[in-house]
């Protein structure tokens, strides 16, 4: 009997269509009771227009409210509350642990929050998904080595589904925290997440990475992806660049991706864009990553192949199983005159599977956790209601030309007895 009784999942994912890593859903509401955070006195908030760029409200603390507004860059763009409410039940020598959260004003689905340890010189914080054991919480017991991983494991298998490795990674050593290296494994290779664990009583896990508070964080997101080899559309010295981190599988991703390319195309004369594309298949999609590893071998080929490549399977996404996948990959190959042998010879194999695992690794290091997640210059976006892609670009960029948008069209609500669309 395991006597190492973790509490929740802390930090919630936003949640897109796809769910991505295995990250479990949860409410922002859900906060253990054992970890309940006491709220860091705030000034009354005033009126402010609606897309008004949110206000960091008066704290208490000076420091907190620096942290706070360091942390606005963290969550996706939009109108909306930041909170930030220090834990004191889980102390840890020169750090203090938060949960920061974000309440959207226009659209509860994005809503998020995550969790920091912030260190009390101001220089570092590691944000990321959090949990606490509270055995050890109780009874600290200092992390030394092998026999300390039970425990870790235990924990992480409440994140992570399916097979993992965990092991310490001294680089990321900190004081009072133990950096981790996690290999989650996709069933075609793992990929790398990284993570801390309290080293003096093993009592808290954080699953993330650290950051500087120095720099902004959209900065840092900028230096964190790699552009060079990636496939991308439009110009390489446009003003604005947005990174699609996407699953082949995914209903929204194709919608959305549609929609993209009808948004680049009306903006074209005001904006110039250039997009890149990131493969992030999910686990639990069947077909996802073989289709990622025929994509890299397609752009390997002849870059333009990767796009007419995701458009075809975007085309058939709702008929494709493992197999009918498998034999599309091929037909697609030799129509556009590769050979079997060289398209088997990469097919799920060397680069073609390495490169779709430095995109998940590099994704779940920004924080991508479900999928389509975008990122302009840095800035994510839930791009939940249709027109927030335009309204951030004309904002940010053509300093809010064409705004307000035209209201979309009111659909009619439908006749008693027939069932709505789709059902």
């Amino acid at each position: 009997m395991n006597h190492h009784r973790p509490l929740a999942l802390l930090a919630a994912a936003t949640l897109l269509a796809c769910r991505a890593g295995g990250a479990p859903q949860a409410s922002n509401a859900e906060k253990p009771a054992a970890v309940t955070p006491k709220p860091v006195a705030a000034a009354p908030a005033q009126a402010q227009p609606a897309d008004a760029p949110p206000v960091a409200p008066k704290l208490a603390d000076p420091r907190t409210e620096a942290l706070l507004g360091w942390m606005h860059d963290y969550f996706p763009w939009g109108p909306g509350e930041l909170s930030i409410d220090p834990i004191d039940t889980v102390r840890v020598p020169g750090w203090r642990l938060y949960r920061v959260a974000k309440a959207f004003a226009s659209d509860r689905r994005a809503n998020d929050q995550t969790f920091l340890l912030a260190d009390d010189a101001g220089k570092v914080a590691i944000v990321g998904d959090v949990f606490v054991d509270e055995e050890r919480l109780k009874a600290p017991k200092p992390v030394r080595g092998e026999s300390d991983m039970e425990t870790l494991r235990e924990l992480l298998s409440r994140f992570l589904r399916g097979r993992f490795k965990v092991s310490f990674e001294p680089s990321l050593d900190r004081r009072s925290v133990k950096g981790l290296t996690i290999q989650h494994d996709t069933g075609y290779g793992a990929y790398s997440i990284s993570g801390y664990v309290t080293s003096e009583d093993g009592a808290l896990l954080l699953i993330g990475r650290a950051w500087d508070r120095g720099k902004s964080i959209a900065q840092q997101r900028r230096a964190l992806i790699r552009l060079d080899g990636a496939p991308s559309r439009g110009p390489a010295d446009a003003p604005v660049t947005i990174v699609e981190y996407s699953d082949m599988q995914c209903p929204f991703c194709k919608k959305r991706a549609a929609d993209l390319e009808t948004l680049v195309a009306k903006l074209d004369k005001e904006l110039k864009i250039r997009r890149v594309s990131k493969a992030f298949p999910i686990t639990e999609h069947t077909w996802a990553f073989r289709a990622s590893s025929a994509a890299s071998c397609f752009y390997d080929r002849n870059k333009d192949l990767y796009h007419h490549w995701k458009a075809a399977v975007f085309g058939r996404q709702e008929t494709l199983d493992v197999a009918e996948l498998d034999t599309f990959a091929l037909d697609f190959a030799i129509a556009n005159e590769i050979p079997e042998e060289a398209f088997r010879s990469c097919y799920l194999q060397g680069s073609a599977v390495t490169k779709v695992l430095a995109d998940l690794s590099e994704g779940f290091a920004i924080r991508v956790r479900s999928t389509p997640t975008y990122f302009v210059d840095g800035v994510p976006l839930s791009w939940f209601a249709d027109d927030l892609m335009e309204e951030y670009l004309r904002k940010t960029y053509l300093k809010g030309a064409g705004l307000p948008l035209a209201a979309a069209p009111t659909v009619s609500a439908p006749k008693a007895g027939t069932p709505p669309a789709g059902k």
